[in-house]
């Protein structure tokens, strides 16, 4: 790490293979893993994030949107990736140059692929209840036979995104449509469409769910919460976020320092910067929590800035410039969890430790 500005995000390649390799123990060997790097790979860089879980035994990848595709394909990697619905028809041939399964979400689309007059591999997206993406009930006829009718789109698989995993019976309404349209596909003659419904959570809570193939993301990156996050023993891929100190002031009784309030200070106090800030991702009011400094616990005070945070190291006498401090992770047999951070943040796992992972530098281990 470049200690000339000392704050970074540890990414552990190695945790992640070991994700996607007891994702695919739990779907079986006949499931096809499609491994949800969207986002920059969760923020942890697209490119990376694909040959790691390729290389943890996924058969395939998804993508939200098509600067992550063009990430995969630049750093020369062929396997099979579906581009998530995410552009309008205007965009379909700078899709069709990505070399991806495109998702077909509505029959506008659709015609915009097949208009381009070329071979393309695509997937319908089916709405089933979700309510934000996907090819509408009355359309569905409509499209199997645009297909059927095409010289140009190979139709390999339709999947949906369910919507309330913690309701049976909403799932059991959504699969029931889901099923509906994947019954009139082989009424129109579409005898070996791949099917997919199942999320992370969905793999964990409804496993006859999981059909052909499986698309999982908050899974292999161990940010599950509540009762999902105690089904599988994942392990952290984005396992540590540090910095270091750049200062300590010393402070004696009675003076005024704003980061602590208007009044004087009853006692002497020494305070630590460190280079990190609501700019990288952090929140910027209080509660802001505490950090690790020679395995001790400091608290964070004050506001945190957009780029800088301090700390109160008056307990820890041997707090000097240079020291290492743990935001996130181990340090010397101390910790500070996933599960604290978010509850200090009132963030979920699943969106802090994406927006620190996109904004900090990276470290890779493993």
């Amino acid at each position: 790490m470049d200690m000339a500005r000392p704050a970074w995000i540890e990414i552990d390649l190695a945790a992640l293979r070991y994700n996607v390799g007891l994702l695919h123990e739990r779907v079986g060997a006949d499931v096809e893993v499609m491994a949800v790097i969207k986002s920059d790979g969760f923020g942890c860089g697209a490119a990376v994030i694909a040959a790691a879980v390729l290389d943890g035994g996924a058969e395939s990848l998804a993508v939200g949107n098509p600067d992550d595709a063009r990430a995969v394909r630049d750093a020369g990697i062929d396997a099979p990736m579906l581009l998530y619905a995410s552009t309008p028809p205007s965009a379909a041939a700078q899709v069709a140059a990505l070399d991806v399964i495109a998702t077909v979400h509505d029959l506008e689309s659709l015609a915009a692929f097949d208009g381009l007059g070329k071979p393309m591999d695509v997937q319908f997206k089916i709405e089933a209840g979700l309510g934000r993406l996907g090819l509408n009930p009355d359309d569905w006829q409509a499209a199997y036979g645009a297909v059927q009718a095409s010289d140009n789109l190979r139709l390999v698989g339709i999947y949906t995104h369910l919507n309330g995993p913690d309701n049976p019976a909403s799932i059991k309404r959504q699969i029931a449509e889901f099923d509906r349209a994947y019954k009139i596909g082989l009424g129109a003659g579409f005898n070996n469409l791949r099917r997919m419904v199942a999320s992370s959570n969905v793999v964990l809570g409804y496993p006859e769910l999981n059909y052909d193939a499986v698309n999982a993301g908050r899974l292999m990156f161990h940010l599950l919460d509540g009762k999902w996050a105690d089904m599988i023993d994942t392990r952290p891929v984005m396992s540590a976020v540090k910095s270091a100190i750049i200062q300590v002031k010393e402070f004696p009784a009675g003076a005024v320092v704003g980061f602590l309030g208007p009044e004087p200070i009853a006692k002497p106090t020494r305070l630590a910067v460190m280079p990190i800030g609501f700019g990288d991702g952090f929140k910027h009011r209080p509660p802001l929590g505490e950090v690790l400094v020679h395995a001790q616990r400091a608290p964070v005070v004050g506001r945190r800035g957009i780029e800088h945070t301090v700390i109160d190291v008056t307990d820890i006498g041997a707090a000097s410039v240079g020291d290492e401090v743990v935001l996130l992770g181990q340090q010397d047999g101390a910790e500070i969890s996933g599960t604290e951070l978010g509850d200090w943040l009132d963030l979920p796992l699943m969106e802090i430790l994406p927006r620190l992972a996109r904004t900090l530098p990276k470290v890779y281990l493993g």
